[in-house]
């Protein structure tokens, strides 16, 4: 028995809470030592250039990370997500469990789930998703009808797969043989807080939503596919958090009907996603919020495996990215997250080709939308895409104007400058190599061309 200002407290309770609270810190230290420790990566950029172009939809997403990076920036929108996820988390799981210690466990064991911290640090849409999809969650348990339309709403206006929790909500309702009247209260609000997104799409041949149904379902998938796809909840989810989640859905109890097909029906539907097409190991990343607020009710032996493999891969992949020790042949998350800044020469051509006479490049063309966003980001420049490559929002921009007698560049990491664009320039010369390290790691290898006067 231990004594907290007075009062008695069992040791293992004490114990908990102490374990919860380390958790708590080491999570939030990881998000700020790698927000603060790592470059804005190609994504970031990308949502960055939403952000200064804002609009009610984009091509591959919703507009609400746009609009967060508008008001706060980049980074710090990330973590102020990521720190009102682990709040929300914290709510739920004290509603579901009647128990602030169940709560303490949730919060603690999302705030080192390696999915939560990457979109605690990253801004990307799984930022807001995660939080109002947690919001949402809550409200449909308090039945807080309209509540839950304007976090539901607010989720469908981060990312198109928000639109799961209503097939979660629908499938409690159907085994539990009840549709309260309030809900089309809050189907009303969901619906009418992304009209203006379907409005958008409409106007543009249905674009944004063509788009991620090809993404998500079109492709080549398979088995391999699959594999990769497990793989990716192995790592992002945890390799305990992952088979508890399996065994939360299938034996949880059964007044926790909501949280558990909330967090399966994620899994199941990119599940199966990935053997239609080759996805992302972010997608389903909802569902292990519903997973820790299950967890935080075990017993707590699954608590603290589940949480310290968390802390293992957060740490291990933490400490690369800022203190990288283990060379790889291809450092992938290295590459991402460190290098970018050379690209800031891209703002004065003389710099890389002398014979310039200080003339600036109206153009920076890239063979993707990462590259290309980057560029703007790091150099301020006018920015293109061409090539090809992968269709973006750079195809529904104006594209800049490049007037006769202009130069303009080509940058990439090993493709030369594509016909199309010989053809509108006199000449083309280069290329000048732009490299760029990392504590004695070579990250990147710009390849950059001038594009002498436009045609």
């Amino acid at each position: 028995m231990r004594f907290v200002r007075g009062v008695a407290v069992p040791t293992a309770q004490s114990d908990s809470r102490n374990l919860c609270l380390v958790l708590l810190v080491l999570g939030a230290a990881v998000r700020l030592a790698l927000a603060l420790g790592t470059d804005t990566y190609f994504d970031e950029a990308y949502y960055w250039q939403w952000a200064r172009h804002l609009a009610w939809g984009y091509f591959d997403h919703p507009p609400l990370i746009a609009w967060l990076i508008a008001a706060v920036d980049i980074r710090p929108a990330a973590l102020l997500c990521g720190a009102g996820t682990v709040a929300a988390v914290w709510g739920l799981a004290r509603d579901v469990h009647g128990s602030r210690e169940a709560a303490w466990r949730a919060a603690a064991l999302w705030s080192v789930v390696p999915v939560a911290v990457l979109a605690g640090v990253w801004a990307t849409p799984d930022s807001p998703l995660l939080l109002f999809w947690t919001l949402a969650l809550w409200a449909l348990w308090r039945e807080r009808w309209v509540l839950a339309g304007l976090a539901s709403g607010l989720a469908l206006l981060s990312k198109y797969p928000a639109v799961l929790i209503a097939v979660a909500f629908l499938a409690t309702a159907v085994r539990m043989r009840r549709l309260p009247a309030g809900v089309w209260v809050t189907a009303l609000l969901g619906v009418l807080l992304f009209l203006p997104v379907v409005l958008w799409n409409a106007h543009r041949e249905w674009v944004g939503f063509a788009f991620q149904l090809r993404h998500g379902l079109g492709g080549t998938g398979g088995l391999a596919s699959f594999a990769e796809f497990l793989g990716g909840q192995l790592a992002l989810g945890g390799p305990v958090l992952l088979p508890l989640t399996l065994v939360y859905a299938v034996r949880g109890p059964r007044e926790q009907f909501l949280l558990r097909v909330a967090a399966v029906i994620p899994l199941l539907f990119f599940g199966y996603a990935a053997l239609r097409t080759r996805g992302e190991a972010n997608w389903p990343a909802a569902a292990y919020i519903a997973a820790c607020v299950g967890v935080a009710g075990m017993r707590p032996g699954w608590f603290r495996a589940a949480a310290f493999s968390g802390v293992a891969i957060v740490l291990a992949v933490g400490s690369h990215l800022l203190f990288p020790v283990l060379r790889f042949e291809r450092d992938v998350p290295l590459a991402r997250t460190h290098g970018w800044d050379v690209l800031s020469a891209l703002a004065e051509p003389a710099r890389l080709f002398p014979g310039t006479d200080g003339r600036q490049a109206a153009v920076v063309y890239a063979p993707s939308y990462q590259l290309a966003s980057q560029a703007a980001r790091e150099a301020g420049v006018a920015v293109d895409t061409a090539g090809g490559g992968r269709k973006s929002q750079y195809d529904l921009w104006p594209r800049p104007e490049v007037a006769p007698g202009q130069d303009a560049l080509w940058y990439s990491e090993g493709a030369e400058p594509p016909e199309e664009l010989r053809q509108r320039f006199t000449s083309v010369e280069g290329p000048v190599e732009l490299p760029a390290d990392f504590r004695g790691r070579r990250v990147h290898t710009f390849r950059v061309w001038l594009l002498r006067g436009a045609r």
